[in-house]
């Protein structure tokens, strides 16, 4: 019956009003006026399944083909909806990026940050964490395009335009112990004077890491909406927790702003669509 129903539904439309609507209910089966196909659904909503591939070379490819353009196809192998141009299949998920000096900022870090803590008596490990990574502006590489409106005090930067930016962060840390865990983390807030930040993105390495012969490398990038007055910082966090512990024993790493894999930085870019 349900299928009956899906069909004269779509004949109705089509011979009424040359376009079709698909709808689970019955009473909104009027397609919207300046759509060709109106596909409804209600609560729980009911998803369109694009047509799949295994990888994206085995769709179609027509090329200078025009009325293939807008052609969708989801490929599998990377989880990824593609958009045929008429010339070959894009990912929806791409973006053109104006990657010009007047929509980059670049901020460096000045000095290195050690986190450290003791186990307390009768305790099974300890924590520090949100101990702010330094941030400057006036470095040899550090430069902030025309384009780009960001402004930096105590180690915070303040968005001065909403718009659409990708924040990539990297430091390097020394683990002058084994904790369990490092984590760099990217926070935000919106007050004038925040005293609360929340975490938006992290890298963590945890000693799972170190035996397996990794470096304590944190490489993270983030897209995201920033509004005016939204504030911006690089937080750090350690944890340690021995299988055995020892009150009274203290353990360290440093966040470094310069060692042997690299510099410490943080970019801002805004992307232009």
């Amino acid at each position: 019956m349900k299928k009956t129903h899906f069909i004269l539904v779509c004949l109705l439309a089509v011979k009424g009003y040359a376009q079709i609507s698909i709808s689970t209910n019955s009473s909104d089966h009027e397609p919207h006026p300046n759509a060709i196909l109106d596909v409804k659904s209600t609560t729980p909503a009911k998803a369109v399944l694009l047509p799949s591939v295994p990888q994206i070379s085995s769709a179609a490819n027509p090329v200078g083909d025009d009325t293939f353009k807008g052609a969708l196809v989801y490929s599998k192998s990377n989880a990824s909806v593609y958009e045929h141009d008429g010339t070959r299949w894009k990912s929806t998920y791409d973006y053109i990026v104006e990657t010009k000096p007047q929509y980059l900022a670049h901020f460096s870090r000045p000095s290195n940050v050690t986190l450290s803590c003791t186990i307390p008596f009768l305790g099974t490990g300890c924590t520090v964490s949100d101990i702010v990574i330094p941030i400057s502006s006036s470095g040899a590489s550090d430069f902030q395009g025309a384009n780009i409106n960001l402004s930096l005090a105590s180690n915070i930067i303040t968005v001065n335009e909403a718009a659409l930016y990708r924040i990539t962060y990297r430091s390097y840390a020394v683990l002058g112990s084994a904790p369990t865990e490092v984590r760099l983390k990217l926070q935000k807030a919106n007050a004038t004077t925040p005293t609360v930040f929340a975490d938006i993105d992290s890298q963590s390495f945890t000693s799972d890491n170190a035996s397996l012969g990794y470096n304590p490398v944190f490489n993270g990038s983030i897209v995201t909406q920033l509004n005016v007055g939204d504030k911006i910082r690089l937080a750090g966090y350690m944890q340690y927790f021995p299988a055995v512990p020892f009150p009274g024993i203290s353990i360290s790493s440093t966040f470094q702003n310069n060692g042997m894999n690299g510099t410490g930085e943080l970019v801002f870019e805004k992307v232009i669509l």
